[in-house]
């Protein structure tokens, strides 16, 4: 026999774990379950008949669920779901889900309400711990944005400072008819904000121009680092050595102290030429760098230098002494010199092939009578046809010069 409906209401208010309540329009208890008296500190639920919630909560409290149930009394309106924070006398508070709704008689007329309240203390006191995770995460998420933003400043500062080591002016050799007797230019393009390649052109004495190019060890910041060191080593020894063996030997005793300090492992390649404008004697020196190019425009010949290997010196910083050697190359007026890190040859396709010296050499037999100043860029736009990307991957130095006329 299926119970009658008193006792199947009965059956469901004792299984529920929510606390369920009725009250008359006096928002005095006429009945609610189990769960809802030990909620509320009875003994049992025979106990709360007769009470209110002034005779079990603080004063403000009562008063808020007093004008709550008023108003569904005028209103006919349930209230659903609301989030409150239960709080007794003795200090004890609790956080709880209260749902309230018109309790009517059989004539339809509002006699109370029926309460349905669900104990969310434990939710709300994750939901705090959750927001205070929140908050700590979004005061780290600043701090670190406004960290990258600093170091993003301070990289594009290193950027513009590293940019005033490149040559900035060049030295003026006159011929006798009045014409410059040799035209510089450069190209520098780093791998990210900042790089590890660095050149430079100075003026040796009256007649002779020197040409240094250097490629780092690395990337970024560490590699930055190298060439300012360069930077301030090749000044120093600009005027104070006479031939390009000498100078690099000289850079190297200087640099090896100060690359090799602790564990690291640093040096650099290097490149450095010196140019005669009254002979057009070209003299040089190699140390672990990839050898010069010889354009000559006139003849639509481009040559890779032939340099024995026993003149070809290691990286700079490696080994404490060494004396690199110097070769020499007789040039002719109109006869060109490009010198040039290898970040532009490694330049590889999806295939895995690099653009390499030889498609360098193809272009600059194809473009030979164009300036420097215009062929610079071509040489970079056909690396980057070759890889079909913008970016070539690594560090890229190009510096050269043009022996337009000797100065007698």
């Amino acid at each position: 026999m299926i119970p009658e409906n008193v006792e199947l209401l009965q059956q469901l208010m004792n299984n529920m774990t929510d606390n369920i309540f009725f009250k008359n329009l006096d928002s005095k208890f006429i009945l609610m379950n189990e769960s809802c008296a030990q909620w509320n500190g009875f003994k049992n639920p025979q106990e709360a008949i007769g009470k209110c919630d002034a005779d079990l909560f603080t004063e403000d409290f009562a008063k808020a669920a007093r004008a709550d149930e008023q108003h569904i009394y005028r209103t006919g309106e349930p209230i659903l779901c609301k989030e409150e924070q239960a709080s007794w006398e003795n200090g004890q508070t609790k956080w709880v889900s209260t749902t309230k709704i018109p309790l009517r008689d059989n004539t339809g007329q509002i006699a109370g309400c029926i309460g349905i309240g669900r104990d969310i203390t434990e939710l709300k006191q994750k939901e705090a711990e959750l927001e205070k995770t929140s908050e700590q995460l979004r005061e780290t998420n600043t701090q670190l944005t406004q960290a990258h933003e600093q170091i993003a400043e301070d990289l594009r500062m290193a950027a513009r400072l590293q940019n005033t080591f490149l040559p900035q002016s060049y030295p003026s050799f006159v011929s006798n008819d009045g014409k410059p007797c040799l035209d510089f230019h450069y190209y520098y393009e780093p791998d990210s904000e900042i790089g590890g390649d660095y050149c430079s052109v100075h003026q040796v004495d009256e007649t002779k121009a020197g040409l240094l190019i250097c490629d780092a060890m690395g990337h970024g910041v560490r590699a930055a680092l190298i060439t300012g060191i360069i930077r301030a080593v090749s000044e120093e020894l600009a005027h104070q050595v006479v031939s390009a063996g000498a100078f690099l030997s000289a850079m190297n005793r200087q640099l090896y102290p100060l690359l090799q300090s602790g564990d690291a492992f640093l040096f650099t390649t290097a490149c450095y030429v010196i140019i005669d404008t009254e002979t057009g004697l070209l003299s040089g020196a190699i140390a672990g760098h990839p050898a010069p190019f010889l354009i000559q425009p006139e003849a639509g010949k481009t040559l890779l230098l032939n340099i024995d290997e026993q003149d070809c010196g290691p990286a700079l910083a490696i080994v404490p002494e060494h004396d690199y050697a110097t070769f020499e190359l007789q040039l002719q007026p109109g006869d060109e010199i490009l010198m040039y890190t290898d970040g532009i040859c490694e330049a590889t396709d999806e295939t895995g092939e690099e653009f390499g010296s030889t498609h360098l050499q193809e272009t600059l037999e194809n473009n030979s009578r164009l300036p420097l100043k215009k062929l610079f860029p071509l040489l970079i736009e056909a690396a980057r046809a070759h890889t079909h990307t913008h970016k070539l991957g690594d560090d890229i130095c190009l510096l050269g010069f043009s022996l337009n006329a000797l100065c007698k």
